[in-house]
């Protein structure tokens, strides 16, 4: 038998770090809203303490406009002590003799200054998050999983059972908001379409280890076999440490995991180069297959799609999860005025321009991590003589790297 109703004004369903950062903004920005979140997966214990092994951990970069969003929740002193900040960015065509470099000084935004951003360990980040839900009037609801979603006029009537067998509960909220990831089941139930392209390309991520310190340098490199990101970590148990990302072809990806650590490592830093150092160290391969998806409507009567259901983005810029902080924010400021009744015309106006608002930053982030992979994987002279000249510009015209860096540290253009 169901338990009695249950209401909120906002339900979100996915609890993970989009999920979350949404819960702790729409709590911080909106405090006169009801908000469920419910997450099918047991939630970080909040008085735990942080564990985090020094290899084997995968990790987010935060540009410093997200930084300053982590700030005004108060959670930036927490995060800051699981985090390595990114002063300078170089980008570099393997190879070739010129590449870009990028930094904050020309820019130094407010609490940020000389940082471009931060690479905060995802093992650190989500605990984080979740921890400070406890001192927030939001409700989380986890395990939960949601067996049915119905639409009507007041909102969205939400089925769903603490686990397998467990009893049906049911929940109403006058906003329903979609964090369920990619291949959403939600998205599947509410007949969202999904475009998707595929790259025919493996992530291939891991932690390595530099005989040198990073000094607060991220590397973009765009090898022969597809672009690698080398990402600054914190120092741990004495040892200087990087993330690495590198995107290559499914059988390069698939012999490489095949390799020893030593094996890895050589083949890692032929390449790479050797501009960040010796690498030193390896932890284990995860790999996992990229694509572009695209949900073909991002919000509709009573319902709003945030995180990887929305946009899962090519990891070459690492501006996925940030864009997906960037519309939290832009959802959480449009409803930050007064509540409008559930399944209202104003509700829906409040969501069409919340559509409008985020439209452009949308569409230069997503074309930009779409397009720059494969312009710097073509082997044609003249598009590598355009690559060069791109870079050429960046270092030598500064209204463009100005715009660049904006647009690269979350400020938009």
């Amino acid at each position: 038998m169901s338990e009695p109703l249950e209401r909120a004004d906002v339900a979100i369903v996915g609890g993970g770090m989009a999920g979350a950062s949404l819960a702790l903004m729409l709590a911080h920005f909106c405090p006169q809203l009801r908000v469920v979140l419910l997450e099918q997966r047991a939630l970080p214990d909040a008085a735990a303490s942080v564990l985090l092994p020094s290899f084997d951990t995968r990790a987010t970069a935060i540009a410093a406009g997200s930084l300053q969003l982590f700030q005004q929740l108060g959670l930036w002193p927490a995060l800051r002590a699981y985090s390595a900040p990114i002063q300078r960015i170089q980008v570099s065509d393997r190879g070739q003799a010129f590449g870009a470099c990028l930094s904050a000084v020309e820019q130094p935004w407010a609490g940020f200054e000389g940082m471009l951003g931060a690479v905060i360990e995802n093992a650190a980040l989500g605990p984080i998050l979740h921890s400070a839900l406890a001192d927030t009037p939001v409700k989380p609801i986890a395990p939960a999983q949601v067996t049915t979603v119905r639409m009507g006029a007041e909102g969205a009537t939400l089925h769903w059972r603490a686990g397998e067998g467990g009893a049906e509960h049911r929940l109403t909220a006058g906003l329903l908001v979609v964090a369920d990831g990619v291949d959403s089941p939600l998205c599947r139930q509410l007949g969202i379409e999904i475009d998707t392209v595929k790259y025919q390309q493996q992530a291939l991520v891991t932690t390595v280890g530099l005989q040198r310190h990073h000094r607060g340098v991220a590397f973009e490199r765009f090898t022969a076999a597809g672009p690698m990101a080398l990402l600054p970590l914190p120092q741990r148990d004495g040892l200087y440490r990087a993330a690495l990302v590198w995107a290559c072809g499914q059988e390069d990806a698939k012999a490489l995991c095949t390799l020893s650590e030593r094996e890895r490592l050589q083949q890692v830093q032929r390449a790479f180069g050797w501009r960040a150092g010796r690498f030193v160290r390896m932890g284990s391969l995860q790999a996992y297959p990229l694509s572009l998806s695209l949900a073909r409507e991002q919000w509709r009567r009573n319902v709003a799609l945030i995180g990887n259901c929305a946009h899962f983005l090519h990891p070459v810029a690492g501006q996925g999860f940030n864009l997906t902080l960037r519309d939290c924010y832009g959802l959480a400021q449009a409803m930050a005025g007064e509540r409008p009744a559930q399944g209202s015309s104003s509700q829906l106006e409040m969501l069409a321009a919340y559509g409008r608002g985020r439209r452009l930053d949308q569409r230069l982030t997503i074309g930009f991590s779409h397009r720059i992979p494969a312009l710097f994987a073509a082997s044609n002279p003249l598009l590598r003589s355009v690559r060069q000249m791109g870079m050429l510009g960046l270092t030598l015209v500064p209204p463009l790297r100005t715009a660049f860096v904006r647009q690269a540290a979350g400020f938009g253009l």
